[in-house]
């Protein structure tokens, strides 16, 4: 007879399990909706994959990440589990099929997004399959008050509503206590069974450095590297840039980031997997889900958005339990732009009914009209013409929309993007044989500065009234261009759209839940000053205390290792 242990050895080699997971396990067999919270690296996958292996049925997974779905179900493949993803890499068609199959009990497991499952047709397929668990991954998205609210996540209690007798497992690395509290209400859970392990990591060096030189201070550690390392950047051209900078002083460096082609980040991956390239320079979008024992640094080169993000990403490193370092590498401009970032993520509420008096505008929406109606929305243009910070703009649109005004097509605030390829004498033959697209080049370099050495986000309207033509042009041209391997060129997947769920009414009047706002503020303003205190070392207390109070969790130990307890050693 079949053990969960006996599984946990034929298809992973395990002898034991890690802390907390054989506990996970037995509630989610005992039928119990499960909260686990479990560090990075601590084999939360294997909490759902056992039990739905013992049991007979299909687990549904719920995760925000393709990449991460595509991973796991690679590795469920492998090792013969039947296992499938549901996403735009299938067709109608394709997906109908896998639904067919799952009826009949081919599948053990079946990915899909929160959108996915938001669908009323793929509620009424589930009904007809054998479903034994349904498992959350990134719990946290469910909470706005969390770092990585998901708008789709806070429709997951529609789970209790139509399959009751069927177990939830929530699960996640990062989550304070009141976002604890707001999954649990969230998810519907009536009698919640929550569990955690600490979230101390003993081979684990925190430790923050302000420097005058960042590039010297990387460079230092990297020098010292006994394994693979990763380095966290906040946007995808200071990844580029960072990336070809480390190239030119000898470093195995890979780059990666969301704005690469899958095949290119798959063989970055790869050769970092392999420690073929032992150094990836990346955004967050690099490091989710993947296992990796041998990562000696993670290193931030940048300030990243929250403690949440920072313990998580840092959690990456040492997975094989020997002594690893966690560091993040800070200048005085780096400080000055995040304290910026920081002060722009609240608008005020007369900054937020301007920006929808604007958006009216820039429609040409009169009061009292517009439900359900769509209009073309570049955001690009949209701030030009209006002279407006992209930033607090973005961050005023998410809350209008947030509030039920308004819709945005998911390219809304994607736009195209174009890197020069080519070197200066191609450049100039080019221009010579082809003097349209030549023109369109020239003004490409005119208006976006150091786009020769990293890519850049592009306004195809902006060009065309910059040469007085028309979009088709431009665009026309650059694929031309890219055609000819002069540049790269990613051009937005479809036309981006706002729509106004209701007739409009007068800014002034615009309706706005203040009490919610103002929680919502304060919230985000507590979790900004624990950042602070944490970078600044204020109060001067171990790094890994801080971070598990942080998490609620109490009672723990000075680690010894991390920068703010060897510098008050004796």
């Amino acid at each position: 007879m079949k053990s969960v242990q006996s599984i946990l050895k034929t298809y992973w080699g395990y002898d034991t399990f890690r802390p907390q997971q054989l506990s996970v396990i037995n509630a989610v067999l005992e039928k119990k909706d499960t909260l686990a919270l479990l560090p990075t690296g601590a084999g939360k996958s294997l909490c759902f994959q056992v039990p739905t292996i013992y049991e007979d049925g299909i687990c549904l997974v719920i995760s925000p990440l393709i990449a991460l779905m595509q991973d796991q179900v690679k590795d469920l493949q492998s090792k013969s589990i039947p296992a499938i993803a549901l996403g735009g890499q299938l067709s109608e068609e394709a997906q109908a099929e896998v639904i067919a199959a799952a009826i009949r009990g081919k599948y053990k497991f079946i990915y899909c997004s929160p959108e996915k499952l938001a669908q009323k047709s793929f509620q009424e397929s589930l009904a007809q399959i054998k479903i034994t668990l349904f498992a959350i991954d990134e719990a946290h998205c469910i909470s706005q008050w969390g770092y990585d609210f998901r708008p789709p996540y806070r429709k997951l209690d529609i789970l209790k509503t139509l399959f009751p007798k069927v177990p939830v497992l929530a699960m996640t690395a990062s989550a304070i206590p009141v976002v604890q509290e707001d999954i649990i209400k969230q998810l519907a859970f009536k009698n919640a069974t929550i569990i955690t392990d600490t979230f101390l990591r003993p081979n684990l060096k925190y430790s923050i450095q302000k420097v005058p030189v960042k590039l010297q201070a990387l460079r230092s550690i990297l020098n010292e590297l006994k394994g693979a390392a990763i380095i966290y950047c906040n946007t995808r051209s200071n990844v580029t840039q960072l990336a070809e900078l480390l190239k030119a002083y000898g470093y195995p460096v890979g780059e990666y980031h969301a704005g690469m082609p899958i095949e290119a980040r798959k063989l970055v991956q790869s050769n970092w997997m392999q420690d073929i390239t032992p150094i990836v320079v990346c955004t967050s979008a690099f490091g989710m889900g993947i296992n990796k024992g041998n990562v000696r640094a993670v290193i931030h080169f940048d300030i990243p958005g929250s403690l949440e993000q920072y313990y998580q990403e840092a959690g990456r490193a040492g997975r094989d339990g020997n002594f690893a370092e966690a560091t993040l590498i800070y200048q005085q401009n780096d400080w000055d732009y995040w304290i910026q970032l920081q002060e722009k993520k609240y608008p005020t509420i007369e900054v937020i009914k301007k920006i929808f008096q604007d958006l009216a505008d820039f429609v040409q929406l009169p009061i009292g009209m517009g439900e359900k109606q769509q209009f073309i929305f570049d955001f690009e243009t949209f701030c030009l013409v209006f002279k407006l910070d992209k930033i607090i703009a973005r961050n005023a649109l998410s809350w209008i929309q947030q509030e039920g005004h308004i819709r945005f097509s998911e390219s809304a605030f994607t736009p195209s993007m174009v890197q020069v390829l080519g070197d200066r004498y191609t450049i100039e033959s080019f221009q010579e044989a082809q003097p349209k697209a030549g023109i369109v080049l020239q003004t490409l370099l005119r208006t976006y500065g150091g786009i020769l050495d990293s890519p850049h986000f592009i306004n195809e309207r902006l060009l065309a009234e910059l040469l007085q033509r028309d979009v088709p042009f431009v665009i026309q041209n650059l694929q031309l261009l890219s055609m000819h391997g002069i540049i790269s060129f990613e051009q937005k997947q479809n036309q981006p759209v706002v729509q106004f769920l209701w007739n409009r009414s007068s800014a002034n009047f615009m309706k706005i839940d203040f009490d919610h706002y103002q929680l919502m503020k304060k919230a985000f303003i507590e979790r900004i000053q624990q950042f602070i205190g944490y970078l600044q070392g204020q109060p001067p207390i171990c790094r890994s205390i801080y971070l598990a109070k942080y998490f609620g969790e109490k009672g723990s130990k000075p680690c010894g290792i991390c920068d703010i307890c060897t510098s008050t050693k004796d």
